[in-house]
Protein backbone atom coordinates (compact mmCIF):
# COMPACT_ATOMS: atom_id res chain seq x y z
CA UNK A 1 0.00 0.00 0.00
CA UNK A 2 1.00 3.41 -1.11
CA UNK A 3 1.27 6.36 1.77
CA UNK A 4 -0.62 9.23 1.65
CA UNK A 5 2.16 11.43 1.21
CA UNK A 6 3.03 9.44 -1.85
CA UNK A 7 -0.15 9.13 -3.74
CA UNK A 8 -0.82 11.14 -6.76
CA UNK A 9 -4.60 12.70 -6.90
CA UNK A 10 -6.83 10.09 -8.50
CA UNK A 11 -9.58 10.53 -11.16
CA UNK A 12 -7.88 14.18 -11.85
CA UNK A 13 -7.99 14.14 -15.84
CA UNK A 14 -10.11 12.80 -18.68
CA UNK A 15 -10.27 11.69 -21.95
CA UNK A 16 -9.57 15.07 -23.52
CA UNK A 17 -6.57 15.57 -21.14
CA UNK A 18 -5.12 12.72 -21.74
CA UNK A 19 -4.96 13.37 -25.53
CA UNK A 20 -3.73 16.81 -24.71
CA UNK A 21 -1.11 15.78 -22.99
CA UNK A 22 0.27 13.45 -26.05
CA UNK A 23 -0.81 16.59 -28.58
CA UNK A 24 0.92 18.91 -26.49
CA UNK A 25 4.06 16.90 -26.16
CA UNK A 26 4.15 16.98 -30.21
CA UNK A 27 4.08 20.81 -30.20
CA UNK A 28 2.19 21.22 -33.42
CA UNK A 29 3.41 24.89 -34.01
CA UNK A 30 6.70 24.36 -33.34
CA UNK A 31 6.65 20.98 -35.51
CA UNK A 32 4.88 22.42 -38.28
CA UNK A 33 6.39 25.91 -38.73
CA UNK A 34 9.95 24.86 -37.40
CA UNK A 35 11.05 20.68 -36.83
CA UNK A 36 9.55 19.78 -40.16
CA UNK A 37 12.63 20.87 -41.96
CA UNK A 38 14.25 17.99 -40.80
CA UNK A 39 12.14 15.57 -43.41
CA UNK A 40 12.16 17.90 -45.69
CA UNK A 41 16.02 18.51 -45.93
CA UNK A 42 16.03 14.64 -47.49
CA UNK A 43 12.60 14.34 -49.19
CA UNK A 44 12.19 17.73 -50.61
CA UNK A 45 9.14 18.20 -52.32
CA UNK A 46 8.39 14.79 -51.21
CA UNK A 47 7.90 15.74 -47.65
CA UNK A 48 4.03 14.86 -47.66
CA UNK A 49 4.56 11.00 -48.63
CA UNK A 50 6.97 10.99 -45.49
CA UNK A 51 4.17 11.66 -43.55
CA UNK A 52 1.79 9.25 -45.34
CA UNK A 53 4.34 6.41 -44.30
CA UNK A 54 4.81 8.01 -40.68
CA UNK A 55 0.75 7.94 -39.93
CA UNK A 56 1.25 3.50 -40.73
CA UNK A 57 4.56 3.79 -38.60
CA UNK A 58 3.15 5.15 -36.63
CA UNK A 59 0.20 3.16 -36.12
CA UNK A 60 2.12 -0.20 -36.04
CA UNK A 61 3.86 1.07 -32.44
CA UNK A 62 0.31 2.82 -30.94
CA UNK A 63 -0.39 -0.96 -31.30
CA UNK A 64 1.72 -2.14 -29.00
CA UNK A 65 0.65 0.44 -26.15
CA UNK A 66 -2.94 0.23 -27.18
CA UNK A 67 -2.40 -3.36 -26.05
CA UNK A 68 -0.69 -3.38 -23.25
CA UNK A 69 -2.66 -0.75 -21.88
CA UNK A 70 -5.36 -3.44 -21.81
CA UNK A 71 -3.78 -4.36 -18.74
CA UNK A 72 -1.84 -1.65 -17.36
CA UNK A 73 -2.17 1.79 -16.83
CA UNK A 74 0.59 3.13 -14.37
CA UNK A 75 2.36 6.89 -13.44
CA UNK A 76 5.16 4.58 -14.54
CA UNK A 77 4.20 4.47 -18.08
CA UNK A 78 7.00 2.91 -20.68
CA UNK A 79 8.65 1.81 -17.51
CA UNK A 80 6.31 -0.43 -16.06
CA UNK A 81 5.21 -1.77 -19.44
CA UNK A 82 8.88 -2.68 -19.60
CA UNK A 83 9.20 -3.91 -16.23
CA UNK A 84 5.98 -6.13 -16.21
CA UNK A 85 7.43 -8.35 -19.65
CA UNK A 86 11.47 -7.81 -19.05
CA UNK A 87 11.65 -8.01 -15.71
CA UNK A 88 12.94 -5.55 -12.84
CA UNK A 89 16.66 -4.98 -13.60
CA UNK A 90 15.74 -4.48 -17.53
CA UNK A 91 12.31 -2.49 -16.83
CA UNK A 92 14.82 -0.10 -14.18
CA UNK A 93 17.32 0.15 -17.65
CA UNK A 94 13.37 1.23 -19.57
CA UNK A 95 12.97 4.06 -16.75
CA UNK A 96 16.63 5.02 -16.95
CA UNK A 97 16.09 5.15 -20.79
CA UNK A 98 13.00 7.65 -20.62
CA UNK A 99 14.90 9.51 -18.26
CA UNK A 100 17.55 10.12 -20.95
CA UNK A 101 14.64 11.09 -23.28
CA UNK A 102 12.67 13.64 -21.13
CA UNK A 103 14.67 14.46 -18.36
CA UNK A 104 18.38 14.82 -20.37
CA UNK A 105 17.09 15.25 -23.70
CA UNK A 106 14.04 17.01 -24.28
CA UNK A 107 13.72 19.07 -21.18
CA UNK A 108 16.89 21.48 -21.97
CA UNK A 109 16.35 20.65 -25.92
CA UNK A 110 12.51 22.37 -25.80
CA UNK A 111 14.01 24.72 -24.13
CA UNK A 112 16.68 25.69 -26.64
CA UNK A 113 13.87 25.52 -29.44
CA UNK A 114 11.29 27.59 -27.53
CA UNK A 115 14.33 30.22 -27.01
CA UNK A 116 15.48 29.88 -30.53
CA UNK A 117 12.19 30.03 -31.87
CA UNK A 118 11.31 33.04 -30.16
CA UNK A 119 14.64 34.62 -31.05
CA UNK A 120 14.08 33.84 -34.97
CA UNK A 121 10.97 34.79 -34.51
CA UNK A 122 11.26 38.41 -33.75
CA UNK A 123 13.74 38.50 -36.49
CA UNK A 124 11.30 37.04 -38.90
CA UNK A 125 8.56 39.90 -37.87
CA UNK A 126 11.47 42.65 -37.91
CA UNK A 127 12.64 43.27 -33.98
CA UNK A 128 16.32 41.60 -33.53
CA UNK A 129 17.20 40.75 -30.18
CA UNK A 130 20.28 40.29 -28.86
CA UNK A 131 22.59 36.87 -29.49
CA UNK A 132 22.37 36.20 -25.55
CA UNK A 133 18.45 36.32 -25.35
CA UNK A 134 18.20 32.71 -26.04
CA UNK A 135 19.44 32.26 -22.64
CA UNK A 136 17.08 34.57 -20.32
CA UNK A 137 13.88 33.22 -22.63
CA UNK A 138 14.68 29.24 -21.64
CA UNK A 139 15.37 30.26 -18.26
CA UNK A 140 11.78 32.21 -18.11
CA UNK A 141 10.05 28.68 -19.88
CA UNK A 142 11.42 26.74 -17.57
CA UNK A 143 10.53 28.27 -14.20
CA UNK A 144 7.02 29.16 -16.01
CA UNK A 145 6.46 25.35 -16.96
CA UNK A 146 7.67 23.85 -13.74
CA UNK A 147 5.29 25.91 -11.52
CA UNK A 148 2.12 25.14 -13.77
CA UNK A 149 3.25 21.72 -13.21
CA UNK A 150 3.79 22.24 -9.48
CA UNK A 151 0.05 23.37 -9.31
CA UNK A 152 -1.25 19.70 -10.24
CA UNK A 153 -1.92 18.08 -13.45
CA UNK A 154 -5.10 19.49 -13.76
CA UNK A 155 -4.25 22.81 -14.15
CA UNK A 156 -1.31 22.20 -16.41
CA UNK A 157 -3.90 19.89 -18.70
CA UNK A 158 -6.60 22.28 -18.56
CA UNK A 159 -4.07 25.12 -20.05
CA UNK A 160 -2.57 22.86 -22.34
CA UNK A 161 -6.46 22.07 -23.51
CA UNK A 162 -7.75 25.38 -23.75
CA UNK A 163 -4.37 26.47 -25.66
CA UNK A 164 -3.36 23.35 -27.66
CA UNK A 165 -6.99 23.71 -29.52
CA UNK A 166 -6.30 27.40 -30.44
CA UNK A 167 -3.25 26.76 -31.72
CA UNK A 168 -4.42 24.04 -34.22
CA UNK A 169 -7.09 26.36 -35.28
CA UNK A 170 -4.65 29.33 -35.88
CA UNK A 171 -2.59 27.01 -38.37
CA UNK A 172 -5.51 25.82 -40.13
CA UNK A 173 -6.63 29.52 -40.68
CA UNK A 174 -3.04 30.12 -41.57
CA UNK A 175 -3.26 27.29 -43.76
CA UNK A 176 -6.02 28.67 -45.64
CA UNK A 177 -4.20 31.78 -46.29
CA UNK A 178 -1.10 30.00 -47.59
CA UNK A 179 -3.17 27.51 -49.79
CA UNK A 180 -5.16 30.79 -51.33
CA UNK A 181 -1.70 32.83 -52.19
CA UNK A 182 -0.26 29.38 -53.92
CA UNK A 183 -0.89 29.54 -57.77
CA UNK A 184 -1.07 25.58 -57.80
CA UNK A 185 -2.85 24.57 -54.30
CA UNK A 186 -3.48 20.92 -55.83
CA UNK A 187 -0.63 18.88 -56.54
CA UNK A 188 -0.93 15.19 -56.11
CA UNK A 189 2.40 14.82 -57.26
CA UNK A 190 3.98 15.97 -53.75
CA UNK A 191 2.66 12.50 -52.96
CA UNK A 192 4.88 10.67 -55.37
CA UNK A 193 8.67 10.58 -55.17
CA UNK A 194 8.90 13.12 -58.51
CA UNK A 195 10.43 15.99 -56.07
CA UNK A 196 12.63 13.67 -54.37
CA UNK A 197 16.51 14.57 -55.94
CA UNK A 198 17.17 11.15 -54.79
CA UNK A 199 14.04 9.23 -55.16
CA UNK A 200 12.92 6.78 -52.54
CA UNK A 201 16.01 6.61 -50.50
CA UNK A 202 15.48 10.66 -49.65
CA UNK A 203 11.90 9.56 -49.12
CA UNK A 204 12.89 6.88 -46.56
CA UNK A 205 15.23 9.08 -44.66
CA UNK A 206 12.28 11.97 -44.52
CA UNK A 207 10.43 9.07 -42.99
CA UNK A 208 12.92 9.07 -40.14
CA UNK A 209 12.22 12.47 -39.05
CA UNK A 210 9.08 12.63 -39.88
CA UNK A 211 8.09 9.78 -37.62
CA UNK A 212 10.14 10.97 -35.08
CA UNK A 213 8.20 14.61 -35.21
CA UNK A 214 5.47 12.75 -33.86
CA UNK A 215 6.94 11.45 -30.63
CA UNK A 216 5.14 12.43 -27.74
CA UNK A 217 1.82 10.58 -28.97
CA UNK A 218 2.45 7.81 -26.31
CA UNK A 219 3.39 10.18 -23.16
CA UNK A 220 0.00 10.40 -21.72
CA UNK A 221 0.49 6.52 -20.65
CA UNK A 222 2.84 8.11 -17.09
CA UNK A 223 -0.71 9.38 -16.52
CA UNK A 224 -2.03 6.29 -16.29
CA UNK A 225 -2.54 6.60 -11.75
CA UNK A 226 -4.37 10.15 -12.48
CA UNK A 227 -6.75 9.36 -14.97
CA UNK A 228 -10.37 8.06 -15.17
CA UNK A 229 -10.89 4.84 -16.16
CA UNK A 230 -7.63 4.86 -17.23
CA UNK A 231 -7.36 1.50 -19.08
CA UNK A 232 -9.77 2.38 -21.09
CA UNK A 233 -9.25 6.09 -21.70
CA UNK A 234 -5.51 5.43 -22.66
CA UNK A 235 -5.72 2.59 -25.04
CA UNK A 236 -8.57 5.07 -27.10
CA UNK A 237 -6.91 7.96 -26.49
CA UNK A 238 -3.80 6.40 -28.23
CA UNK A 239 -5.60 6.07 -31.45
CA UNK A 240 -7.22 8.85 -31.20
CA UNK A 241 -4.01 11.00 -30.69
CA UNK A 242 -2.23 9.28 -33.38
CA UNK A 243 -4.74 9.29 -36.12
CA UNK A 244 -5.60 13.09 -35.08
CA UNK A 245 -1.91 14.32 -34.93
CA UNK A 246 -1.21 12.02 -38.44
CA UNK A 247 -3.99 13.57 -40.38
CA UNK A 248 -2.91 17.28 -38.82
CA UNK A 249 0.78 16.73 -39.87
CA UNK A 250 -0.36 15.05 -43.30
CA UNK A 251 -2.28 17.96 -43.95
CA UNK A 252 0.33 20.77 -42.96
CA UNK A 253 3.00 19.04 -44.49
CA UNK A 254 1.03 19.24 -47.91
CA UNK A 255 0.42 23.08 -47.17
CA UNK A 256 3.87 24.02 -46.17
CA UNK A 257 5.63 22.11 -49.13
CA UNK A 258 2.81 23.47 -52.00
CA UNK A 259 3.29 26.50 -50.54
CA UNK A 260 6.90 27.12 -50.68
CA UNK A 261 6.91 25.49 -54.07
CA UNK A 262 7.87 21.67 -54.75
CA UNK A 263 10.49 22.72 -56.76
CA UNK A 264 12.25 25.21 -54.46
CA UNK A 265 12.22 22.96 -51.28
CA UNK A 266 16.37 23.08 -50.51
CA UNK A 267 16.16 26.57 -49.56
CA UNK A 268 12.79 25.20 -46.98
CA UNK A 269 15.18 23.45 -44.59
CA UNK A 270 17.74 26.32 -44.65
CA UNK A 271 15.22 28.87 -42.62
CA UNK A 272 14.37 28.06 -39.00
CA UNK A 273 11.06 29.00 -39.16
CA UNK A 274 9.67 28.37 -42.52
CA UNK A 275 6.22 28.31 -41.86
CA UNK A 276 5.83 31.57 -40.05
CA UNK A 277 7.63 33.19 -43.04
CA UNK A 278 5.56 31.85 -44.76
CA UNK A 279 2.60 33.06 -42.60
CA UNK A 280 3.85 36.44 -42.85
CA UNK A 281 3.78 36.22 -46.69
CA UNK A 282 0.56 35.20 -47.44
CA UNK A 283 -1.15 36.37 -43.92
CA UNK A 284 0.04 39.54 -43.21
CA UNK A 285 1.71 40.73 -40.10
CA UNK A 286 -1.12 40.52 -37.75
CA UNK A 287 -1.68 36.78 -38.40
CA UNK A 288 1.96 35.72 -38.44
CA UNK A 289 2.24 37.91 -35.43
CA UNK A 290 -1.07 35.37 -33.57
CA UNK A 291 1.22 32.83 -35.08
CA UNK A 292 3.98 33.43 -32.91
CA UNK A 293 2.33 33.81 -30.03
CA UNK A 294 1.38 30.43 -29.94
CA UNK A 295 4.39 29.25 -31.71
CA UNK A 296 5.98 29.89 -28.13
CA UNK A 297 2.84 28.87 -26.03
CA UNK A 298 3.40 25.94 -28.46
CA UNK A 299 7.35 25.33 -27.38
CA UNK A 300 6.08 26.25 -23.60
CA UNK A 301 2.93 23.43 -23.16
CA UNK A 302 5.53 21.10 -24.70
CA UNK A 303 7.55 22.03 -21.83
CA UNK A 304 4.45 21.26 -19.41
CA UNK A 305 3.67 17.56 -21.11
CA UNK A 306 7.54 16.53 -20.79
CA UNK A 307 8.42 17.43 -17.32
CA UNK A 308 4.88 15.94 -16.44
CA UNK A 309 5.65 12.50 -17.84
CA UNK A 310 9.13 12.43 -16.72
CA UNK A 311 8.43 13.30 -13.25
CA UNK A 312 6.11 11.00 -12.83
CA UNK A 313 8.78 8.01 -14.36
CA UNK A 314 11.27 9.27 -11.52
CA UNK A 315 8.26 9.11 -8.84
CA UNK A 316 7.44 5.58 -10.04
CA UNK A 317 11.13 4.16 -9.96
CA UNK A 318 11.41 6.16 -6.66
CA UNK A 319 8.64 3.96 -5.46
CA UNK A 320 10.26 0.70 -6.38
CA UNK A 321 13.07 1.31 -5.00
CA UNK A 322 15.26 2.13 -8.15
CA UNK A 323 16.21 6.04 -7.44
CA UNK A 324 16.11 7.84 -4.09
CA UNK A 325 13.09 7.80 -2.10
CA UNK A 326 12.08 11.47 -1.87
CA UNK A 327 11.43 11.29 -5.98
CA UNK A 328 8.24 9.59 -5.19
CA UNK A 329 6.74 12.22 -2.24
CA UNK A 330 3.85 14.23 -3.35
CA UNK A 331 2.60 17.65 -2.50
CA UNK A 332 0.20 17.95 0.45
CA UNK A 333 -2.02 20.33 -1.57
CA UNK A 334 -1.42 19.81 -5.51
CA UNK A 335 -0.72 15.86 -5.12
CA UNK A 336 2.09 16.48 -7.76
CA UNK A 337 5.75 14.69 -7.74
CA UNK A 338 6.77 17.78 -6.34
CA UNK A 339 10.81 16.96 -5.85
CA UNK A 340 10.80 14.86 -9.25
CA UNK A 341 9.77 17.95 -11.02
CA UNK A 342 12.03 20.17 -9.13
CA UNK A 343 15.21 17.92 -10.27
CA UNK A 344 13.76 17.42 -13.38
CA UNK A 345 13.59 21.27 -13.61
CA UNK A 346 17.41 21.77 -12.20
CA UNK A 347 18.64 18.55 -14.23
CA UNK A 348 16.92 20.16 -17.52
CA UNK A 349 18.40 24.24 -16.66
CA UNK A 350 22.21 22.97 -15.94
CA UNK A 351 22.22 21.02 -19.15
CA UNK A 352 20.57 23.87 -21.12
CA UNK A 353 23.10 25.99 -19.31
CA UNK A 354 25.87 24.25 -20.31
CA UNK A 355 25.63 22.36 -23.92
CA UNK A 356 24.47 26.07 -24.66
CA UNK A 357 27.14 28.33 -23.35
CA UNK A 358 30.13 25.47 -24.03
CA UNK A 359 28.21 24.45 -27.47
CA UNK A 360 26.70 27.27 -28.64
CA UNK A 361 22.42 27.10 -28.33
CA UNK A 362 22.46 25.79 -31.96
CA UNK A 363 24.67 22.91 -31.37
CA UNK A 364 23.39 22.43 -27.60
CA UNK A 365 19.76 21.99 -29.37
CA UNK A 366 21.47 19.36 -31.82
CA UNK A 367 23.23 17.50 -28.96
CA UNK A 368 19.88 17.61 -26.67
CA UNK A 369 18.18 16.50 -29.55
CA UNK A 370 20.32 13.62 -30.10
CA UNK A 371 19.93 12.10 -26.60
CA UNK A 372 15.76 12.88 -27.08
CA UNK A 373 15.14 10.81 -30.51
CA UNK A 374 17.65 8.10 -29.50
CA UNK A 375 16.04 7.77 -26.06
CA UNK A 376 12.55 7.71 -26.98
CA UNK A 377 13.71 5.35 -30.17
CA UNK A 378 15.30 2.69 -27.70
CA UNK A 379 12.68 2.89 -25.15
CA UNK A 380 9.94 1.87 -27.80
CA UNK A 381 12.10 -1.14 -28.53
CA UNK A 382 12.05 -2.18 -25.21
CA UNK A 383 8.34 -1.90 -24.77
CA UNK A 384 7.55 -3.77 -28.30
CA UNK A 385 10.11 -6.49 -26.98
CA UNK A 386 8.44 -6.77 -23.43
CA UNK A 387 4.65 -7.36 -24.86
CA UNK A 388 4.92 -10.88 -26.26
CA UNK A 389 6.75 -11.85 -23.41
CA UNK A 390 3.87 -10.25 -20.61
CA UNK A 391 1.35 -11.60 -22.62
CA UNK A 392 3.31 -14.50 -22.82
CA UNK A 393 3.64 -15.02 -18.98
CA UNK A 394 -0.48 -14.37 -19.06
CA UNK A 395 -1.13 -17.09 -21.33
CA UNK A 396 -2.81 -14.61 -23.76
CA UNK A 397 -0.15 -14.23 -26.63
CA UNK A 398 -1.20 -13.70 -29.93
CA UNK A 399 0.52 -13.39 -33.28
CA UNK A 400 -0.66 -10.11 -33.39
CA UNK A 401 1.23 -9.47 -30.27
CA UNK A 402 4.90 -10.75 -31.91
CA UNK A 403 4.43 -9.70 -35.61
CA UNK A 404 3.33 -5.72 -35.26
CA UNK A 405 5.66 -5.51 -32.49
CA UNK A 406 8.74 -6.99 -34.98
CA UNK A 407 7.27 -4.46 -37.32
CA UNK A 408 7.39 -1.32 -35.07
CA UNK A 409 11.37 -2.32 -33.58
CA UNK A 410 12.24 -2.37 -37.64
CA UNK A 411 10.64 0.53 -38.43
CA UNK A 412 12.88 2.22 -34.47
CA UNK A 413 15.84 0.51 -35.73
CA UNK A 414 15.81 2.61 -39.08
CA UNK A 415 14.69 6.01 -37.41
CA UNK A 416 17.99 4.99 -35.21
CA UNK A 417 20.44 4.74 -37.97
CA UNK A 418 18.85 7.78 -39.14
CA UNK A 419 19.58 9.69 -36.41
CA UNK A 420 23.40 9.76 -36.77
CA UNK A 421 23.46 10.67 -40.61
CA UNK A 422 25.12 13.73 -40.01
CA UNK A 423 28.36 12.87 -38.07
CA UNK A 424 30.01 15.85 -36.89
CA UNK A 425 31.79 16.73 -33.77
CA UNK A 426 28.68 17.65 -31.63
CA UNK A 427 26.89 14.27 -32.80
CA UNK A 428 30.09 12.47 -31.88
CA UNK A 429 30.15 14.42 -28.23
CA UNK A 430 26.44 13.39 -27.74
CA UNK A 431 26.75 9.66 -28.64
CA UNK A 432 29.64 9.09 -26.06
CA UNK A 433 27.81 11.22 -23.43
CA UNK A 434 25.11 8.87 -23.98
CA UNK A 435 26.81 5.44 -24.24
CA UNK A 436 28.51 6.33 -20.57
CA UNK A 437 24.97 7.21 -19.36
CA UNK A 438 23.58 4.22 -20.62
CA UNK A 439 26.75 1.57 -19.51
CA UNK A 440 26.31 3.33 -16.19
CA UNK A 441 22.76 2.30 -15.71
CA UNK A 442 23.16 -0.57 -17.11
CA UNK A 443 25.82 -1.79 -14.82
CA UNK A 444 23.77 -0.06 -11.51
CA UNK A 445 20.51 -1.27 -12.03
CA UNK A 446 22.24 -4.82 -12.97
CA UNK A 447 23.81 -4.90 -9.18
CA UNK A 448 21.42 -2.68 -7.43
CA UNK A 449 19.76 -3.78 -4.04
CA UNK A 450 16.71 -3.04 -2.38
CA UNK A 451 14.37 -3.34 -5.65
CA UNK A 452 10.64 -4.16 -4.98
CA UNK A 453 7.79 -3.24 -7.31
CA UNK A 454 5.51 -1.40 -5.62
CA UNK A 455 1.80 -1.96 -7.77
CA UNK A 456 -0.84 0.31 -7.07
CA UNK A 457 -4.39 -0.90 -7.24
CA UNK A 458 -6.08 -1.09 -10.19
CA UNK A 459 -2.70 -0.52 -11.78
CA UNK A 460 -2.69 -3.76 -13.09
CA UNK A 461 -5.55 -6.06 -14.63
Amino acid sequence: MVSEGKQLKKNAVGFLELVFQSISFTAPAIAVTATMTGAAAFAYGALPLTYVLAIFAVLSAGFVVYVFSRKVASSGGYYRYIERGLGTKVGAFGGWVYLLYTVIGATPFIYFETALATQVGFGVLGIDLPSWSWYPIGIVVALAAFGLAYSGIKNSLKYSVYTGTIEMVILLVASFFILSHTSHPLNAAVFTTKFSPTGWSGVALGLVFSFTSLAGWGSMTFLGSEARSAHFNIRRGVIVTIIVLGAFFLFMSYVMTVGWGPSNMSTYFSNFLPGLILTLRDGGIVLAAVMFVFLVNSGFVDTLAIINAGSRDMYTMSKDGMLPDSLSNTHKKHKSPHIALIYNTIIGIIIFTVTGWVFGPFNGFLVTGIWTGAGTIIDHILVNTSLPLYFRKLKDLRWTYVVVPIIAIAIYLFALYGSFLSINTYVIIAVVVMVIYLVFGAIYFAVKKGIKVVLEEGEEI
